[in-house]
């Protein structure tokens, strides 16, 4: 799992370059199970994990400048598409945003949300960027 950024913007530079750390931590999964074992059970959590540790996929940043459009991040088919006239945000909400979307990217096919829904009443890829969030 990787995010790749190849834009001039050192900011977004900087996010991207930590969230890729956070992402290949072994204690950011243990802070997603412990997270995933309060809601569900202990071999729901596990199996998750497991999905989510065999997804070896890279996700693209793309940035642009739109100072008139009004969001910050969008989810395309396979790239993460991000308004740098919008990134006066602090440095950690930047990154939740971004790890909640690439999660978001990651289960286009389904294979996490088969396991734990992600549109149940626990919005799990938000849950994901608030404990990456203290990792900043």
């Amino acid at each position: 799992m990787k995010l790749i950024y190849n834009g001039g913007n050192r900011k977004l530079s900087r996010v991207v370059k930590r969230a890729n750390e956070i992402l290949l931590s072994s204690f950011y999964y243990i802070e997603i199970e412990k997270y995933l074992q309060l809601k569900y059970d202990e071999e729901t959590a596990s199996n998750f994990l497991k999905e989510l540790r065999s997804i070896n996929k890279k996700v693209t940043i793309k940035g642009l400048w739109n100072p008139i459009g009004s969001k910050a991040l969008k989810v395309k088919n396979d790239y993460i598409l991000i308004n740098t006239a919008h990134l006066s945000k602090s440095h950690r909400i930047l990154l939740a945003q971004l790890i909640t979307e690439y999660f978001l990217v990651l289960d286009q096919k389904e294979q996490l949300s088969q396991i734990i829904p992600f549109n149940k009443a626990i919005d799990l890829p938000d849950g994901f960027g608030a404990i990456a969030r203290n990792f900043m």
